[in-house]
């Protein structure tokens, strides 16, 4: 029960009828990605699909409960509760076209998306700037001119070629899809699917655009509502830092970088943190919110130049070195993206503070790995003798969904980035797709301070 609104098992049954559908037909899309070079996983990838069918003609009658299922449920009651509370409303007629939309073709979808907020002008400049540099990069060419003076001969630089020009398929390129055709197409998907899906379920329209297709479109009007209240620039300091295991070794290597040793040499051949370790201990800009609050209190108390005296963290003991900051730096794109996530994260913790939830059933235990991210900036590390990776095998059918919730005892510096397993949604064409790659790589402390992550595929439509 949420706030006096009661969640019934069979409208359990009936969601989670949805949420498997979903993640099969989410592995079904995987498995064609793969199927040209990989045909062994795209197989393995259809047997996943084919477990998730089989797992829903067992739902109805079920006393098994899945725990992340009745969260998502709680959570899409409370995002009903908050809509309401802001005046964020779906009309029966947009409901309707939200139902269909989920089928139609992707260039022609058949109700407006939720609009994203312009970029400032800083952000922009420097989205600017981040493309050409990365371009220059590749060319083996500078990010600019220089501004006089005659280019150093001993400095060679890359040719750019040209690119060949793309060729045109037989025929021409193709027609986009005009809005009746993407009607007609939505039409037929949707027939379909309420064909294979309502009859065991026990579900009527009414019971789908009640369950999953409104509580989808509150979801992503409430999230553009905050999103567009979120800052495009903040506070931000420049900084790298040595990572030790003991207090009493943290203690020598400050004395040592304090009384004039090379701080970045000493991050090499010193520091425990391997992401960053191999640049000089370098994190770029970061803002308070990206790092552990002890690491965020120490780094934004120092000016350029200056040197922490040693912090400890879940990760082990910090000296930290601050190289620049600007009280109103603009965000790049991944702090930006880390920003809004956090700020959605916020409201539904809120949300979930002030309401009312009682719950009475026995979940299934659900088991709930962290994931970790590198904070946004931080370079890349360039490793002498590169390795190619070993393929991980792929870990069972496990059932994915696309709600962060954050886990605890996360084993990085940075406090917000890391985030247990998701949460269910019953809708695998709604903007953020819920499958994430079946293998998680594992991380060490040190990209335990700053650890990477990976980008799911992107979901095709139906």
């Amino acid at each position: 029960e949420v706030n006096g609104h009661e969640i019934r098992r069979r409208d359990y049954w009936k969601y989670q009828s949805i949420a498997l559908y979903d993640n099969a037909r989410q592995y079904e899309a995987i498995a064609s990605q793969f199927q040209a070079q990989q045909p062994d996983q795209a197989a393995q990838y259809l047997q996943f699909a084919a477990s998730f069918d089989l797992q829903r003609e067992d739902v109805w009658g079920s006393t098994e409960v899945s725990e992340t299922t009745i969260q998502q449920m709680i959570d899409d009651r409370l995002y009903i509760d908050g809509a309401e509370a802001m005046g964020v409303t779906v009309s029966p007629d947009e409901a309707e076209l939200l139902a269909l939309n989920r089928f139609s073709l992707p260039d022609a979808p058949l109700i407006t998306p939720q609009p994203t907020p312009t970029m400032s002008a800083a952000r922009a400049d420097m989205a600017t700037a981040t493309a050409a540099a990365e371009r220059s990069i590749a060319m083996g060419t500078p990010v600019a001119p220089p501004a006089a003076g005659t280019p150093d001969p001993g400095v060679p630089l890359a040719t750019p070629v040209p690119a060949p020009p793309e060729a045109t398929p037989p025929g021409g390129l193709p027609a986009t899809p005009t809005l009746e055709e993407s009607r007609t197409t939505a039409d037929i998907e949707f027939e379909l699917f309420r064909d294979e899906v309502f009859p065991p379920a026990h579900m009527s329209m009414d019971d789908y655009t009640r369950l999953s297709v409104i509580p989808l479109a509150l979801r992503e009007r409430v999230d553009a509502r905050i999103v567009s209240g979120v800052p495009q620039s903040a506070e931000q300091v420049e900084a790298e830092h040595i990572l030790v295991g003991t207090q009493d070794l943290a203690t020598e290597i400050h004395a040592q970088v304090t009384g004039g040793a090379d701080f970045e040499q000493i991050a090499r051949t010193s520091s425990t943190d391997t992401a960053t370790a191999p640049t000089g201990g370098k994190l770029g800009w970061i803002t308070p919110g990206q790092m552990d609050p002890a690491f965020a209190d120490a780094a934004f108390a120092l000016q350029p130049g200056q040197i922490s005296q040693p912090v400890q963290t879940q990760f082990g003991w910090h000296v930290i070195r601050i190289l620049d900051r600007n009280a109103d730096r603009p965000l790049s794109p991944e702090q930006y993206s880390t920003a809004t996530d956090d700020a959605i994260a916020g409201w539904l913790e809120a949300q979930r503070a002030q309401s009312d939830v009682a719950t009475e059933y026995q979940p299934e235990p659900t088991p709930t790995p962290a994931q970790f991210e590198v904070p946004p900036g931080a370079p890349t590390p360039i490793v002498a003798t590169p390795v190619p990776p070993t393929e991980a095998p792929l870990q069972g059918p496990v059932q994915v969904f696309a709600t962060p919730v954050a886990a605890s005892g996360a084993a990085s510096p940075v406090g917000n980035a890391a985030w247990a397993t998701p949460v269910a949604t019953p809708d695998a064409r709604s903007a953020a797709s819920k499958v994430v790659p079946v293998t998680t790589p594992a991380a060490s402390p040190a990209t335990g301070a700053f650890p990477g992550s990976g980008t799911p595929p992107a979901t095709p439509q139906r």
